[in-house]
């Protein structure tokens, strides 16, 4: 992903890979040296924090 199509704080993301694939998410914090993402997704109901590599996200299709 390049540095300019990067997701930033507020963008609402797609995760692409790993156990939370396919889960949704607005983008909390990036840490573009550490190449991590923080976003917040739903799970059961509730808003959980999780950290995944950046290479896993994409910006999520307009609704």
């Amino acid at each position: 992903m390049s540095s300019a199509s990067e997701p930033q704080p507020g963008d609402t993301v797609l995760v692409t890979d790993g156990p939370f694939a396919q889960f949704t998410g607005p983008v909390r914090s990036v840490d573009r040296e550490r190449r991590r993402v923080q976003l917040i997704v739903q799970i059961f109901g509730d808003d959980t924090r999780i950290d995944i590599p950046l290479e896993h996200v994409e910006r999520a299709p307009e609704a």
